[in-house]
């Protein structure tokens, strides 16, 4: 299976939201969508599950225009938006059936799938507790079940672990990563560390445009040599490229993305996913 982006361009009125952004993507990857808010994301998203139109460009799925043919991508798609809705008065399993009813699932089918699903997100044991009842986290998770009800063969989650605690983030992002083979799963977020272990290509968006789409290990490649680590006593004016600050005993210890060595006493150390990104988006690719 191919997802091919050609071009595309979403205007918004006076905003260009996205701009001429190009891409091809395979069934068998988990594909990280990066990038601060306002980027572009969630329009990508929605114009890959057809929500929008894009102003120009083409989106093809094996071949075959889905702009003019969305029936074609709907059929396939499991689409998890920013924003869970959920109806307050339903259960968390009246809720996930309502929704396997719409997608047109078996009843019969629906329950082995929903019972699976609840087991995996450790939801079994709030079956009955009602949605306008349940913590933002256990919302999320439904939210995602109903994703993937109707066992979708392309995944659109859009910031899945907003809510999660770390546990449940770690299981989420797991289950995806196992989803994505024969699959084509697409994961929207502004926090690198969900996505540092599973995701095999990165797309990097930055006000819109599309400025980095490949491996996270060729990501990481491009910073080598330019993440620094020393200890200031405080902070100083102008700082840029600062990846990470902890407060200590002894003073502030920096983690900054830097061509050149920022101070006598800096150490250099290897690269995370989250310094290659900070690293490409303040322009020193």
């Amino acid at each position: 299976m191919e997802l091919v982006l050609e071009d595309i361009t979403k205007k918004y009125k006076d905003k260009t939201a996205l701009r001429n952004v190009n891409a091809t993507l395979h069934s068998g990857q988990l594909i990280g969508l990066i990038g601060k808010n306002g980027a572009g994301k969630t329009t990508l998203l929605k114009l890959l599950s057809t929500i929008l139109k894009p102003t120009s460009g083409r989106i093809l799925l094996d071949g075959q225009d889905i702009v003019k043919s969305p029936n074609i991508m709907r059929s396939m798609v499991g689409y998890l938006p920013q924003e869970v809705s959920a109806y307050p008065n339903l259960t968390v399993l009246e809720y996930l059936s309502y929704i396997a009813s719409v997608k047109g699932i078996k009843k019969k089918d629906a329950e082995k799938q929903i019972n699976s699903l609840l087991a995996d997100f450790h939801l079994e044991n709030a079956k009955g507790k009602r949605m306008g009842n349940c913590s933002g986290g256990m919302k999320q998770r439904a939210g995602i079940i109903c994703a993937l009800l109707g066992d979708p063969q392309i995944i659109i989650i859009d910031e899945p672990t907003t809510g999660l605690d770390p546990e449940e983030r770690v299981a989420a992002r797991n289950i995806l990563s196992r989803l994505s083979r024969g699959r084509i799963v697409i994961l929207s977020t502004h926090i690198v560390s969900d996505i540092e272990a599973v995701a095999s290509r990165i797309l990097l968006l930055q006000q819109g445009s599309l400025i980095f789409n490949d491996s996270p290990e060729e990501l990481i490649a491009r910073a080598r040599g330019c993440v620094w680590e020393y200890m200031l006593p405080s902070l100083q004016e102008g700082m840029k490229g600062i990846s990470s600050m902890v407060q200590t005993e002894m003073g502030i210890h920096i983690r900054q993305v830097s061509r050149e060595k920022p101070e006598k006493q800096a150490v250099p150390v290897n690269s995370t996913l989250e310094d290659a990104c900070l690293f490409v988006m303040e322009g020193w690719l």
